[in-house]
This record gives C-alpha cells, sequence and structure tokens, in this order.
C-alpha cells in the first residue's frame, strides 16, 4: 500500500484529531484535542517562519504518521525544529520512523526533548546520540490550594502539603537592585535573543506568536537593573501551574540567570491563580542558578540530537528552555504539578 508524503492544512484537523485520540489516548480536555491550540501550531501564520509545520504519511486508509514541527534556528542560518505530536498509527508500524527519514531531508539538525520508551529506542537507530541533559526545577506557592488542585489524590497528600508549606517559606534569592517591567514583544531588545550563541535565536515575531498561544496567556518581563534592560523571560499560567518558557540575558553569566530566576519567582507570586512555578534549562550555569535561586531541581530529561553534517554540535553551554518545544503550553487536561 502507498504511502504519500505531505504537508498538511487545516483540512486535515478532524483526521489529525483523530490520530491523536488513538495514539496518545489522552484526557478528553488535553490541548493536544483542542482544535484552537492544532490550529495554533500548525496553520496560523508566524512571521518567523514560512515552512509547512506538520506533516504526515497518509494511504488509501488515511493519516497513518504524523510529526509537528516547531522551529529552530542557530547563527549561519543553521535551520532546524524539534518534533511535536510525533505519531503513528498502531495497524502501521514503521511508519513513524520512515516519516521521520523524511524529515531529515529537509532540516539541517534535528532534536527531541524527552518523550516515550518507544522514541528513546527508535532515535539512536535513527543516527540520533544523546546530548547535554534537560532539568526541571519547581517550587510550590500556595500548597493549600494546590492540594486541592492537584493531580494525585492519594494518601500521601498530607505529607505532600507539610513538604510543600516548609519548601514555599525556604528563603529564595536576594534580587536588591534589580526589578521587572512588563514589555509587549514588540518592546523587547532585540538584540539579546539574536545574538546570544548560548540559545536559539529569537525574533520579536517569535514572541508575538508565543503570545497567542490560545493554552496559556504569555506575558514578558524585562529584567531591569540601574536603568538598563538586562534581559527578559517570558512566564504563564496553566491549571495553576507558572511556566518560565524562557529567559534571554544580555550576559548570560551565573549571577544573570540565578536573579532571572528568582524575579520570575516574585511575579509569580503575585499572580493569584499560580500555584507552583516551573522552569527548564540545559545543565550548566543555569542549572545551578536556578537552585541558589529558591527552585529545586525535580527531574532530568535526555536530549537526543541529530544533525545533517557529522561535525555539527552544540556549544557545551547551550541552553533548550520550555519554549524550545511544546512543554511550553503542554496541556495535558488536567493540573501537571511538578511538586
Amino acid at each position: 500500500m502507498r504511502s504519500i508524503f505531505r504537508a498538511t492544512t487545516p483540512a486535515d484537523q478532524v483526521a489529525l484529531l483523530h490520530l491523536f485520540v488513538r495514539a496518545f489516548q489522552n484526557n478528553a480536555s488535553s490541548g493536544l484535542l483542542d482544535p484552537a491550540v492544532l490550529f495554533w501550531k500548525y496553520w496560523e501564520p508566524r512571521e518567523d517562519w514560512d515552512q509547512p509545520r506538520s506533516y504526515v504519511f497518509e494511504n488509501e486508509c488515511g493519516i497513518i504518521a504524523h510529526a509537528g514541527i516547531w522551529p529552530a534556528e542557530l547563527p549561519g542560518s543553521v535551520r532546524g525544529m524539534h518534533m511535536i505530536d510525533w505519531c503513528s498509527s498502531k495497524n502501521s508500524p514503521g511508519a513513524g520512523l520512515a516519516l521521520l527519514q523524511k524529515l531529515t531531508a529537509l532540516f539541517d539538525f534535528i532534536y527531541t526533548i524527552g518523550g516515550s520508551d518507544q522514541a528513546s529506542h527508535i532515535l539512536p537507530r535513527a543516527g540520533f546520540v544523546e546530548t547535554t541533559p534537560i532539568w526541571t526545577a519547581a517550587r510550590p506557592l500556595r500548597p493549600l490550594r494546590q492540594m486541592f488542585t492537584h493531580q494525585t489524590m492519594d494518601w500521601k497528600l498530607p505529607a505532600r502539603l507539610i513538604r510543600n508549606w516548609l519548601w514555599s517559606k525556604s528563603p529564595a534569592a536576594d534580587t536588591t537592585g534589580w526589578v521587572t517591567v512588563p514589555m509587549q514583544p514588540s518592546e523587547l531588545p532585540s538584540d539579546i535573543a539574536s545574538g546570544s550563541k548560548q540559545l536559539a535565536p529569537r525574533s520579536s515575531a517569535f514572541f508575538e506568536f508565543l503570545a497567542r498561544c490560545p493554552s496559556l496567556r504569555y506575558q514578558f518581563y524585562g529584567i531591569v537593573h540601574e536603568g538598563r534592560t538586562e534581559g527578559y523571560f517570558a512566564l504563564g499560567v496553566l491549571r495553576g501551574q507558572a511556566r518560565v518558557a524562557g529567559v534571554w540575558l544580555r550576559d548570560p553569566c551565573p549571577e544573570g540567570w540565578r536573579i532571572a530566576y528568582a524575579l520570575a519567582l516574585e511575579v509569580a507570586l503575585c499572580i493569584p491563580e499560580a500555584n507552583e512555578i516551573a522552569a527548564c534549562g540545559s545543565m550548566g550555569p543555569s542549572r545551578d542558578a536556578v537552585v541558589e535561586s529558591g527552585l529545586r531541581v525535580i527531574s532530568s530529561t535526555p536530549v537526543y540530537l541529530w544533525s545533517k553534517k557529522s561535525r555539527f554540535t552544540l556549544p557545551n553551554d547551550f541552553q533548550f528552555q520550555m519554549s524550545d518545544n511544546d512543554a511550553a503550553f503542554l496541556d495535558l487536561g488536567q493540573s501537571s504539578y511538578y511538586t
């Protein structure tokens, strides 16, 4: 049965939702099954990316495999992406891997952060190598309300409440002399997110797109010291969890990271619906800084990297953040606290 590789269109929305229901078995209220989120991810215009953002394999029976594109670019116009919503029909074994092989012809590099056990088994066979892992850090903000909305209601709940209450009262980093200023995407200094070698370059068009996410509304905050904007971060709240989608710094030194996460914690504490704050980053200075800011590292996740040129590697201190994959907006249909 011959299969066709093609980009999707909005006309594929219903077929994709049917595939996702069978492949992921998500909660009915999951953002993965929200037509508005699906349209935003794959077909809403993006000024920073004019290529398709969703591909499928299709045969006479319909769509048998899908991979979404979360674009990334490195200095020198090296085009890459992270795969999201990568899945295949259970009746078409190998279709997902075949789709991945097609995508390698379109990009200079592909990376995946975490994924299923099956993905961890398939990726090395496709030429992916494991690189610097991602840390995930969190801190409870309002433990009592978090308890009543927690996704896990079991006998550990009272002990979790006590632990999180003590944790929420633990000291946070001092930010004297630093302030945050709410900013619109168009107001963010363009040289900060586009000039760093530690991060995927991001333009104001990317931040405009992120701000339109239907799952949660991201706000942007400038990091200001002595009247000068030294960086900024994006923060949004989804089902009680305040997510730091990313931090962009003029000087990404350990002290800069520490101040940024500490300021994000202060902002999250002022948001009434936020019961927990969470952030992600690569191992190195940012990991030490996030701990010093008052959060704790909860887990680490492998990152798999494929590149068309074998000599292509990422800098040792390169930082992947929530905004570099779907962790920034992933909605499982219920609270997904880390603490």
